[in-house]
């Protein structure tokens, strides 16, 4: 097993950031490359119950909702194994609204996507 770099930290921490700020822009196409093409997206929130499926469902609400300028988030990377990593980010009022996100990132092909991720609202 390769050891985690300082390099696989920072790419990871710009493909995170890449995702909070297309939410504060209210831009899918910011966050878009910081995704895999595959990825899926899972979670609670109060008027839907279980939401989910594909990364889609997510760039469609950013897109239409527009931006949340006052969101503000705080990412901490839990691990990085080889070519796997996990990061929570906690973000707060994302159109009024606050969550926690499990985001699962693989590394292909040199670049680091996030893979999946999951998300509870805070109610």
């Amino acid at each position: 097993m390769s050891r985690a770099t300082i390099k696989d930290y920072e790419e990871i921490m710009k493909v995170l950031n890449a995702y909070v700020q297309g939410g504060v822009l209210g831009k899918s196409e910011v966050m878009k490359p910081s995704f895999h093409k595959n990825a899926t997206i899972y979670g609670y929130e109060q008027d839907v119950g279980l939401s989910g499926g594909s990364i889609q469902n997510l760039y469609n609400v950013v897109d239409e909702s527009g931006p949340s300028e006052n969101l503000k988030a705080r990412i901490d990377i839990l691990a990085i194994e080889g070519t796997i990593a996990s990061a929570r980010i906690v973000l707060e009022n994302v159109y009024g609204a606050n969550y926690t996100d499990f985001q699962h990132l693989l590394k292909i092909d040199g670049e680091w996507k996030i893979i999946s991720k999951i998300y509870h609202q805070h109610f």
